[in-house]
């Protein structure tokens, strides 16, 4: 996983099965804590929402993330992320000039078999199902965070621009890590990717 480097400032959030519940998380030798609350799309699927801004992050890691919430019966709960890597989040989205896959371009052979030398790229694809309306979270994922392998590059979810547009901006910043988001679908109107209350202010049918 990579989040976003400094100046800005990263948020992780997450889900609860209960309310009003005290989190904590501890990063970097710093403990952040929260309470889980209601949302309209947690409250749908009968959960609370937590989340947590970090302070913004110079170095690029790798960090731990450590989530813990105490439980009813007085033990704690944890979710533990590893190798978690600061620098720049890209979010690759179109039709099918972005969705083309890596391992159908022209030097894809060359592309990846090279792939292991850059395992600062993280790579992440979200899933084709819709959603007839907006959701706090992915309804699928294709592709969870993987780091930059031969077996990322050579995957048929991997798109090509999203891959290589990743690899030019790593090498010109000197090695940054960067965390290259997939998310496009062939053939696809700008309206589907639009908020519902953007179309209805510029008087377009959804």
């Amino acid at each position: 996983m990579v989040l976003q480097r400094a100046p800005q400032r990263a948020v992780v959030w997450g889900y609860s099965d209960t309310f009003n519940t005290p989190i904590f998380l501890t990063m970097n030798n710093k403990v952040y804590s929260t309470m889980s609350s209601s949302s309209a799309s947690a409250d749908s699927v009968g959960v609370s929402i937590w989340s947590v801004t970090l302070d913004s992050q110079t170095d690029e890691g790798p960090f731990q993330v450590k989530v813990t919430r105490p439980l009813a019966n007085g033990t704690l709960e944890t979710i533990t992320l590893n190798d978690v890597l600061f620098g720049d989040v890209w979010i690759c989205s179109g039709q099918s000039n972005m969705a083309f896959p890596l391992n159908r371009t022209l030097n894809a052979s060359i592309e990846i078999e090279n792939a292991n030398k850059y395992p600062k790229i993280r790579f992440f694809a979200a899933g084709h199902i819709s959603a007839s309306t907006p959701q706090e979270e992915l309804v699928s994922i294709s592709m969870r965070w993987s780091v930059g392998s031969n077996t990322t590059a050579a995957s048929g979810g991997t798109s090509a621009v999203c891959w290589l547009y990743g690899r030019f901006i790593h090498e010109a910043l000197g090695g940054r890590p960067m965390g290259m988001v997939h998310a496009s679908w062939s053939g696809t109107n700008i309206e589907v990717w639009t908020p519902p209350e953007v179309l209805k202010d510029c008087a377009v049918n959804e």
